[in-house]
């Protein structure tokens, strides 16, 4: 079974109508398909779109950033953050490592701070307006290296371009 890559343009929404995000104009957001670079949900409503569809897709939590677990929410000491001025509402990674979760802050009680380690999308209902703006089978290249790449191939035709393929 071929692969394609998708280019869309999108609108995300929440269930009151208010944006979430949006791709900039001129601007699509590229993928390969199973890739896991989007969620799900989203890739399985584009995934019968043709080039210049325009489509509602609905991506239920399950299909999305998954249902909020408290068992992510964790009280820890002042003492154990990487920073001194702590704030509710702020976000940080929560170790050294580049795949380390990213939490953030729901309470400050003196000494004590509640994280809180759950996707800000997590149980959410998302409402993506999209439209197709590209779409063509991967190449060789591309299904190798697991990711889309611009036009010109890898690194943009430039050898060492920093693609991150290599």
């Amino acid at each position: 079974m071929s692969r394609n890559v998708i280019s869309f343009n999108y609108t995300l929404k929440d269930k009151t109508g208010e944006i979430i995000d949006q791709s900039q104009p001129d601007q699509p957001l590229t993928f390969l398909e199973g890739s896991n670079t989007i969620i799900q949900g989203l890739e399985n409503g584009l995934a019968s779109l043709k080039e210049g569809d325009t489509d509602e897709i609905v991506v239920r939590p399950e299909n999305g950033y998954g249902f909020r677990d408290e068992s992510q929410i964790d009280v820890v000491s002042r003492s154990q953050l990487p920073v001194d001025d702590i704030s509710v509402g702020d976000f940080f990674q929560a170790g050294s490592d580049a795949h380390s979760p990213v939490v953030k802050v729901v309470k400050v009680d003196g000494d004590q701070i509640t994280l809180d380690a759950n996707h800000p999308l997590a149980g959410v209902d998302l409402f993506f307006s999209v439209e197709i703006v590209g779409k063509r089978e991967a190449t060789e290249e591309e299904l190798n290296h697991g990711q889309a790449h611009s036009a010109g191939g890898c690194c943009g035709g430039q050898n060492g371009g920093g693609c991150g393929c290599h």
